[in-house]
């Protein structure tokens, strides 16, 4: 029988993220709804430096919001849907207990 590998969890440090070439989201909470910006990227000299509306999500609940991100925006790099959904699970906590959100970093 193989031998299944036991692998320890590490942060990836920030300087070793690669940014999702299909594009980044803004999150905000008010006291209504998490409302969530899709922007695709706007490059110059090979950066990032902006971005351009595409698409608005918004909802209540973390994994909603997930669900619908994912059915609507199938490219993005697998970790990029893991930020998102931790970052979701925080903006609907501060939802939930009413308190403010600030978009955390990769």
């Amino acid at each position: 029988m193989k031998d299944i590998p036991l692998i320890n969890a590490i942060k990836t440090p920030r300087n070793k993220v690669v940014l999702d070439p299909a594009g980044f989201f803004v999150i905000e909470v008010n006291e209504k709804e998490i409302r969530v910006e899709y922007y695709s990227n706007v490059y110059k000299e090979q950066k990032i430096v902006s971005g351009i509306l595409q698409k608005v999500f918004i909802g209540k609940k973390a994994d909603a919001l997930c669900d619908s991100i994912a059915a609507h925006v199938p490219t993005l790099r697998p970790e990029h849907y893991l930020y998102l959904g931790r970052e979701l699970m925080c903006a609907q906590q501060a939802f939930d207990l009413k308190t403010s959100y600030e978009q955390g970093g990769c």
